[in-house]
């Protein structure tokens, strides 16, 4: 649809296979937008899984397809996964959905698959830095680094990166920075603690449980999603501290002004108390 004359992983997967007789391979496709032409060229193909993550909105987002219904034809079916966010920008998906997205759904399958190799469309537009209009997520690049890593536990390490999207140019440099950093074995700098253990926001949480309730009956490894019952009660104990928290300043606040406002009849600090009269 004009964002690319040649499809390099495609034509890259169709070598592998025809040529180098490769027999399952495994394509993660990472660009904000839905891969349409990688879907479109392997839809009815079993040897190959692709898998993407993107930002749908009820196909309300460019270009439209990926609905996680679209699950392959023929011999290819269940060969092809869409994990469709919804809900636009409110919130914005981020390290939190994308790591979930990679332990409930895209992990489970690709060990499930066990591919031969694994390619991998790296567009980095979901990379924070980029405007609503261009994807409008804020993924950091560091997080794209640990996914990075997380699959080099596949096909012994045998990884491929392709850059495609990304329209901001210090997204696409740090994205590639940590990926590379990635496939070097390099150290990587570890993600905060709280993003590890947080659930995904609402609008993530429906998406999976859509992904996951499709794809279950193609991949006995990938369950119906649902938050855990520790990092729900976890959830729901913070927001009970937060809102007391704030009842409580709230409270403190309005005890403070009240001391401050002198009432009608009351003396000031030092001031001398009247005498009654004498009857």
């Amino acid at each position: 649809m004009g964002f690319c004359f040649f499809n390099s992983i495609a034509i890259t997967a169709k070598y592998l296979r025809d040529k180098l007789n490769i027999g399952k391979i495994l394509i993660v496709d990472l660009d904000v937008h839905h891969g349409n032409g990688t879907q479109q060229a392997f839809y009815a193909d079993p040897s190959i899984l692709y898998v993407s993550l993107h930002r749908y909105d009820e196909g309300n987002f460019f270009p439209g397809s990926g609905a996680p219904n679209e699950v392959g034809s023929g011999p290819g079916e269940g060969y092809n996964i869409n994990i469709a966010w919804t809900g636009g920008l409110d919130p914005p998906m981020g390290d939190v959905e994308y790591l979930t997205a990679f332990r409930t759904v895209i992990m489970p399958a690709a060990n499930e698959f066990d591919p031969e190799i694994v390619l991998v469309s790296a567009g980095f537009d979901a990379v924070e830095g980029h405007d609503p209009p261009l994807g409008g997520y804020k993924v950091t690049a560091k997080c794209f680094g640990h996914l990075t890593k997380q699959l080099l536990k596949l096909a012994d390490g045998r990884v491929v990166l392709a850059l495609e999207g990304g329209h901001d140019l210090t997204a696409i440099c740090d994205a590639s920075e940590a990926c590379i950093n990635a496939l070097l074995g390099n150290e990587l700098e570890p993600l905060p603690e709280d993003i590890v253990h947080q659930i995904p926001n609402m609008n993530a949480i429906a998406s999976l449980k859509k992904t996951t309730e499709i794809q279950s009956k193609y991949w006995k490894s990938v369950e119906p999603y649902s938050v855990p019952v520790d990092c729900a009660l976890a959830e729901s104990q913070k927001q009970e501290r937060e809102e007391t928290e704030t009842v409580s300043a709230m409270a403190s606040l309005s005890v403070d002004v009240e001391q401050c406002i002198p009432q009608e009849g009351s003396r000031a600090a030092g001031e001398p108390m009247e005498e009654e009269p004498a009857l």
